[in-house]
């Protein structure tokens, strides 16, 4: 993407959040470790329009502090293209998913790509919107929608589900 087309993917997002008060870089790299740990591509996370919603509810919840450590330390993996990691930059990535020091911040980013929601360590855990539950991740892995939203429109009952073939 050109830095034209980074812009009006920003302009075009359907949050209230002002990314041009947010560095460039620091979403950059929130997008790139979310590529990583959903397992879904940057086009997929953009566009669910919450990237920088998510970026803001992490932000908020774990601190600055907390997060700045985070990125910082994935971006020392130093994973040229997220979405074709090599063998070694998985290991490196695996060693900081289950590392005591970001293993519980890592799992409530991913739950928060799938869900929509945060569950904070209390137990505790909220919707981020409506938008952020019609966009999880979760309906998009499992080939559904979300009760209650995204209908796949009138007559669909009258075609067979889709299926999948694994070559594994």
């Amino acid at each position: 993407m050109n830095n034209q087309q980074d812009e009006d993917v920003w302009t075009n997002s359907q949050t209230s959040v002002n990314f041009y008060a947010m560095k460039k870089e620091t979403l950059h790299a929130f997008t790139q470790i979310s590529v990583v740990l959903t397992g879904f591509s940057n086009a997929d996370l953009t566009g669910t329009g919450l990237i920088a919603t998510y970026y803001e509810t992490v932000l908020k919840e774990l601190g600055a502090e907390e997060t700045s450590s985070l990125l910082a330390t994935f971006e020392r993996i130093k994973i040229s293209n997220p979405e074709q990691i090599t063998a070694q930059e998985e290991r490196q990535a695996q060693e900081m998913v289950s590392g005591p020091t970001f293993k519980t911040a890592i799992s409530q980013v991913i739950q928060l790509w799938y869900t929509g929601q945060w569950n904070a360590t209390d137990g505790s855990s909220y919707i981020i919107s409506s938008h952020s539950y019609l966009e999880g991740l979760v309906w998009k892995a499992i080939a559904a929608h979300p009760m209650g939203g995204k209908q796949p429109g009138y007559g669909t009952w009258s075609y067979p589900p889709l299926t999948f073939s694994s070559n594994s």
